[in-house]
């Protein structure tokens, strides 16, 4: 067991970016952009809960990834590290916020309001892996999705507006399969 409490940030930080996987931008990327191809196709029959799915479902997909590219004990270990629990803490924070979505999303009966506010909240947690990993792409991520999500919602059209906020998640998340940093290079 690694002892963390005695650990300098910059090896506890090396240790978590080892630990990462690049399936997650990869998973984030099939996810939002199956809900842009749902939300362009058919938006008036896809159902509302399609955007929670697509801002949780990212780690199931990049769990089986990993399983399939043989990878998957990267996902077992480094769990005790300060930082992935700081990381796994985000996640909750933005749990905890959804209900607020639901009750804006009900009190102005807009749809797209639900695609927009998932699509930027469930995009918080890459400013915490960024910092963990000390890797400003996380941060960089989130800004670049924050705003072509709100440029989508202000400026898109209404009838294709929800798909083109979730077809910006889905480009943001190609620069993060880009840009961030590889757990190969923490070794």
């Amino acid at each position: 067991m690694t002892d963390y409490a005695n650990m300098p940030l910059a090896k506890a930080r090396q240790d978590y970016l080892a630990n990462t996987t690049t399936a997650m931008p990869i998973g984030g990327l099939i996810a939002w952009s199956v809900l842009a191809i749902g939300l362009f196709l058919i938006p008036d029959r896809l159902p509302y809960w399609a955007p929670f799915v697509a801002a949780a479902i990212p780690v199931p997909i990049a769990l089986l990834i990993d399983k399939l590219r043989g990878t998957i004990h990267t996902w077992k270990q480094g769990n005790d590290n300060p930082i992935a629990q700081l990381f796994m803490r985000s996640i909750w924070v933005v749990t905890l916020l959804t209900p607020l979505l639901i009750i804006a999303v009900q009190q102005s009966g807009d749809a797209d309001l639900l695609v927009l506010g998932m699509g930027i909240l469930a995009g918080v947690v890459w400013v915490p892996h960024g910092w963990g990993a000390d890797d400003p792409a996380g941060l960089h991520h989130f800004v670049l999705r924050a705003a072509l999500c709100y440029a989508a919602y202000l400026f898109a059209p209404e009838p294709v507006r929800g798909a083109l906020i979730a077809a910006a998640v889905a480009l943001s998340y190609m620069h993060a399969i880009w840009a961030m940093k590889k757990p190969a290079s923490a070794r």
